[in-house]
């Protein structure tokens, strides 16, 4: 299927208004100038070529199609004439998975106003397949959110959509079978209640590796909790704060904000109520926190969302706003809240009131932490809705304080491919002191919002002393002494890749291009450019990072060079080939299809 695009130069120079203090809008964006009823806000690698691509769903009642946009090297491309931008559907909530374990992430999309839902595989070469005939499409419903979780652990990702009206208020739980078929369990704990429901997380409360059910309530009734058994089998809690709560509930969103090693839980209200923060004290109690400005403004919240936007080491909030007034025609600005957890050693919040990023005023329904740019922080896209028209927003994260960080991608290979459900833990010394970091990769991040790849702020850390990646399957793996300033990817029973290493640390005299045709069978070719007198490694290695090939390992003059390297003999995949010079690298994947 041919793709048309259009393509919006992003780069700061393209007259950015700069309004922040550490963020700056890209007005000249495509993202920041496409329009419309936007609802959810993905960022998602569904090329493979190691950037955040950008996924947003728009939800007009008589229809309006969603937007893709693929990063090229921090040039977004906007993608048409395909099946996953072709629907003309009221589009609600959106996630990405790999649910057939093929190596590309693949998309749910949920609607409302009694449609069907959508899912789409993605084929491998930049186009999708709408998958028609799947049972997760052919009910029609009122949904509002879906997300992906493995939660009998078969190494297949199962799927969960609520629903916010229609017949019996049911929410849908659907199990992979495998082959990229599914079926809807009408039995259980989770068929048998009822409900008005808005947001939903897998995530495993209680540390047991078996992602539980947490379901957002907006009618001001109590959020629904299961315990996840295993073999299939969920328990319903109603005895722990988060569900003794009732709200107008829209978004639940789990992150570490203390620090201590467990999922805390912080909840959106809207219609002029407050939010709520709930400490997680293990096993499926909670202590409700009262008293902290996170907490204790009143507001028409949408969606809230965990990220450490100054790389200090603790999780900061960003909560969204959206309809107020009789005719939902005054409009509103988004709220930022920082932790101070590493300046005072206790984690409390403070509003920032500076800055677009909580000036730009119109509603916001969902919005996505991401590092797009892959600089080292974490930027930020809006889905916005005022009027059912208004532009989106793309911000980019500004801030230089020479704080330390790392992004993680991970594989799995016995767990799911996306690898959700995984937990990642990493100690490191920030400010002369042991700081224990950890964080979940999720199918949904709150209401509306997604990112598969984590992000792990770390001050002035030097190194990462300790890095573990406990996965679903129940395999722990362990990195030491990891370096900081990088974007890594783990595979499950395999190795630590550096992909892209870039940073303030980092002084490149080499320049790695994409190999060419990509995808490839068998044979495709490699350019690079040396700029001085140098020793080159130039090196293939499969997605567990063995190595595969050593195309040139000798010292080259200045120049451009090219090499060709043949797959003859290997599997369809993903590979990866990796320049060293000067002991710099930098590695990009290259995917293979016979």
């Amino acid at each position: 299927m041919k793709t048309t695009i259009k393509i919006f130069l992003i780069f700061f120079m393209i007259n950015p208004v700069i309004n922040a203090q550490d963020f700056i809008k890209m007005e000249q964006s495509i993202v920041s100038l496409d329009s419309g009823a936007s609802r959810s806000v993905n960022w998602i690698d569904y090329d493979n070529d190691n950037d955040l691509d950008l996924f947003i769903s728009n939800g007009l009642q008589n229809g309006q199609n969603n937007f893709l946009y693929r990063n090229d090297n921090g040039v977004f491309v906007k993608i048409e004439n395909d099946p996953i931008v072709s629907d003309f559907l009221p589009s609600d909530g959106s996630s990405w998975t790999d649910f057939d374990n093929d190596g590309f992430a693949d998309l749910c999309v949920v609607n409302w106003w009694n449609r069907i839902n959508l899912l789409y595989k993605n084929n491998g070469n930049g186009t999708f397949t709408f998958l028609s005939s799947s049972p997760v499409c052919t009910q029609l419903s009122y949904s509002e959110a879906c997300s992906w979780g493995d939660y009998d652990n078969d190494g297949l990702i199962d799927l969960f959509i609520t629903n916010s009206a229609g017949t019996g208020h049911r929410n849908f739980l659907y199990r992979n079978t495998g082959s990229g078929n599914f079926i809807r369990i009408d039995t259980g704990a989770v068929f048998g209640e009822t409900a008005y429901s808005r947001g939903i997380n897998w995530t495993d409360i209680n540390g047991d590796r078996l992602p539980d059910i947490f379901v957002c309530r907006e009618e001001s009734q109590n959020e629904f909790m299961f315990k996840n058994n295993g073999g299939g089998y969920f328990t319903r809690i109603t005895n722990s704060p988060p569900v003794t709560n009732g709200g107008i509930t829209w978004s639940g969103s789990w992150g570490d904000y203390d620090n201590d090693g467990d999922l805390d839980l912080f909840i959106t209200n809207s219609e002029n109520q407050t939010n709520s923060l709930f400490r997680n004290e293990g096993d499926f109690n909670f202590t409700k926190i009262t008293n902290d400005p996170l907490v204790t403004e009143p507001g028409y919240n949408a969606v809230g969302g965990w990220g450490d936007y100054d790389n200090d080491g603790d999780l900061d909030m960003f909560v969204s706003q959206a309809y107020k007034g009789p005719s939902f025609n005054e409009k509103l600005v988004n709220k930022l809240y920082r932790n101070n957890l590493m300046e005072t050693g206790t984690a409390s919040f403070e509003k920032i009131t500076s800055g677009i990023l909580v000036n730009d005023s119109g509603y916001t329904y969902g919005f996505a932490w991401g590092d797009y740019d892959n600089d080292g922080d974490l930027d930020l896209a809006a889905a916005n809705t005022f009027g059912e028209n208004q532009k989106n927003a793309l911000y980019r994260n500004e801030l230089s304080n020479g704080n330390k960080w790392i992004n993680i991608k991970c594989k799995g290979t016995v767990s799911n491919s996306s690898a959700i459900g995984a937990k990642v833990r990493i100690k490191a010394n920030i400010n002369g002191n042991p700081v224990y970091q950890m964080q979940e990769i999720s199918g949904q991040a709150g209401y509306c919002t997604q990112n598969l790849i984590l992000h792990f702020g770390l001050g002035n850390a030097q190194v990462i002393d300790s890095l573990k990646v406990e996965w679903p399957s129940g395999i722990d793996q362990y990195f030491t002494n990891v370096p900081v300033n990088r974007n890594i990817t783990i595979t499950e029973n395999g190795t630590l890749i550096s992909v892209n290493e870039t940073g303030t640390e980092t002084v490149k005299d080499f320049k790695l291009f994409q190999n060419y045709p990509n995808p490839f069978n068998p044979v495709t070719r490699i350019k690079y450019q040396i700029s001085r007198k140098s020793a080159v490694l130039l090196q293939i290695f499969d997605s567990l990072g063995n190595k595969i090939e050593t195309l040139v390992n000798e010292i080259q003059p200045e120049g451009e060079y090219e090499k060709e390297f043949s797959a003859n003999g290997l599997a369809s995949g993903i590979y990866y080939f990796k320049i060293t010079v000067n002991n710099t690298g930098e590695t990009k994947s290259m995917i293979l299809i016979k």
